[in-house]
């Protein structure tokens, strides 16, 4: 009897001893780790935590599987994901991942029981693009590239500005040192002819002779627009009123030259240039050859965005569609075609003449 309550004594401890192993067992057993790649590739499983570089873009976890049926995977990444992914299989995987600071935590589970648990650190590399100082970095560098195209642009043209201006008074300094010279000879040669020439040769002479001035006067007005020296605005108004007040003056034809447009604002080109003062000279001949005028009027307005030069005179007119070669006007619109000038000519006998000059500097 003593022995068969003994063997059953034993019997009970050792069941209790395999149950008590059993529970030891299910607090303390975690799942291990068992594989990592990286992009494909395996690395080692003994670093903690795992340390990924930047471009490390695919990541696949393996662990130790167990042998039993009803056994679920809980798993997840702390820092990315806040609930437990569910899963037969001890894999996880992990795509394009931003840098950072990660921890990844597995659960294993039999019949909704816990038996084991582990957790392990993942530091990833910031990619420098996505750096706090990347956006602020280009945005600089964009910033130095555009900011030294255009000083470079600016260099160019500048230097452009020169080599045109050491060329524009090249050109002055040979027309007038030259071409000046050479139709002051002229007229001078011819007036030395004239004094014995017979007198049928005295018109061709005069003709020469006027045609040589004409000339100097038409190279000492290209000279001048020529020179970089005249660009300024204040200074071809200032030549247009010199002209028109020493000739006008000689006529004994009263003259009037007002400017009413602020000149701080505008800047011909030296096409236009040339072509206003051309224009203008041209205007102020014909009125004191053919008006027989009393008076001119020349006023210089700003008006929506265009410069305005009237010429005025009190004489006796023309018609325009008669007389337009006769009063060397056809010049006109072809100076102001080439330097894109508008241009309007109204005249009635013995009413007088005006002539509009338009300009968008």
């Amino acid at each position: 009897m003593n022995t068969q309550i003994q063997s059953t004594l034993h019997t009970s401890f050792y069941i209790f001893l395999l149950f008590f192993l059993h529970i030891c067992t299910l607090c303390f057993a975690q799942v291990r780790l068992q594989k990592i790649l990286v992009n494909g590739k395996e690395i080692s499983v003994a670093k903690r935590p795992i340390s990924l570089t930047a471009g490390a873009n695919d990541l696949i976890l393996e662990f130790t599987s167990e042998k039993r049926d009803s056994i679920t995977y809980l798993y997840r990444l702390k820092g990315l994901e806040t609930s437990w992914i569910a899963t037969k299989y001890p894999v996880a995987r992990y795509q394009d991942l931003t840098g950072g600071a990660y921890t990844f935590e597995i659960k294993s589970l039999i019949d909704k029981k816990l038996i084991s648990t582990s957790k392990i650190g993942i530091i990833k590399k910031k990619a420098f693009w996505n750096e706090i100082w990347f956006i602020p970095a280009i945005i600089l560098y964009a910033l130095v590239v555009i900011g030294v195209g255009i000083y470079l642009f600016l260099l160019y043209d500048f230097r452009q500005k020169l080599r045109m201006q050491s060329v524009r008074n090249q050109i002055a300094a040979d027309l007038h040192d030259e071409v000046g010279s050479n139709l002051n000879s002229i007229a001078i040669f011819v007036e030395i002819l004239r004094k014995n020439a017979p007198a049928n040769m005295l018109p061709i002479l005069e003709k020469i002779i006027e045609n040589s001035t004409e000339s100097v006067s038409l190279m000492q007005d290209t000279v001048w627009t020529i020179n970089p020296k005249n660009d300024s605005i204040y200074k071809l108004f200032d030549r247009m009123n010199s002209f028109a007040s020493q000739l006008l003056a000689g006529k004994d034809i009263a003259f009037d030259f007002s400017v009413r447009a602020d000149l701080k604002k505008i800047n011909f080109t030296m096409d236009q240039r040339k072509s206003v003062y051309l224009i203008y000279k041209e205007a102020i001949n014909n009125i004191v050859k053919h008006a027989e005028a009393t008076k001119v009027n020349v006023t210089i307005d700003w008006l929506k965005d265009t410069l305005e030069i009237l010429i005025e005179d009190n004489g006796r007119g023309f018609d325009t569609s008669t007389n337009f070669e006769g009063n060397g006007l056809h010049n006109f619109k072809e100076r102001a075609l080439e330097s894109d000038i508008g241009l309007i000519i109204e005249s009635e006998k013995e009413k007088g003449t005006r002539i509009k000059m338009s300009v968008e500097p």
